[in-house]
């Protein structure tokens, strides 16, 4: 009996299928949401929120993925798998991956895994192409984007593989995919959350002045 249902391929489906949805479970997506508004005032109807590799301490000139802003308002899916992985680079132990936490070097559990940090930045897509142009649109130079009733800071960090982060006093476990990472004040303490959705807004103060004229739309 018990040979029966171990050689049942039914059951061997089964196991398979469980085991896919638990790997697939493990990756976690990231989804922003949240405001965008500008002191210079009205934003143009062609706005789009993108996301961009931090490379050097600057922002990649090509993105990563973006949305669509509606009215300034935005629903932001970063996707758990990358289509693009040239940002990628090693995550190593003395590497520091993440701005505004305490200064301290990583530990990393394990090897072979890679990361990217992102940045958030709006800009108008002059021609409607559905992507950043860095030869035609307008990137607009924003302020930390704020957290709703949070009084912190977070990062976006992508890793390849799961990895924990140590330094002392505080880990950091990552998932693989893309992760936010929270780090807020409390009385005389700095306390950590990594979360897999956010609520922020961003204030911008017009677009930033760009190189050269932008050039016109093919």
């Amino acid at each position: 009996m018990l040979r029966r249902l171990f050689w049942n391929p039914l059951i061997w489906f089964a196991l398979v299928a469980l085991a896919f949805g638990s790997v697939v479970s493990a990756q976690r997506t990231l989804t922003v949401t949240g405001i965008h508004q500008d002191e210079a005032g009205p934003l143009p109807a062609d706005m789009r929120l993108g996301l961009f590799a931090v490379q050097g301490g600057v922002a990649s000139s090509e993105e990563i993925g973006s949305t669509r802003m509606i009215a300034g308002t935005f629903e932001f899916l970063l996707p758990a798998e990358l289509t693009d992985e040239r940002f990628l680079r090693p995550l190593v132990s003395g590497s520091f991956p993440l701005a505004f936490m305490i200064g301290n070097e990583f530990v990393v559990d394990r090897a072979g895994v890679n990361f990217i940090s992102g940045v958030l930045h709006p800009y108008q897509d002059r021609c409607g192409s559905e992507g950043f142009d860095n030869l035609r649109d307008t990137r607009y130079a924003s302020t930390i984007p704020e957290l709703p009733n949070f009084g912190g800071f977070f990062n976006l960090v992508y890793v390849s593989q799961d990895v924990v982060l140590r330094t002392t006093p505080f880990e950091f476990r990552l998932r693989q995919g893309w992760n936010a990472v929270l780090s807020r004040f409390e009385g005389n303490r700095m306390l950590y959350e990594v979360v897999s959705d956010l609520d922020i807004n961003i204030l911008t103060y017009g677009p930033s002045i760009p190189a050269q004229d932008p050039l016109p739309c093919p």
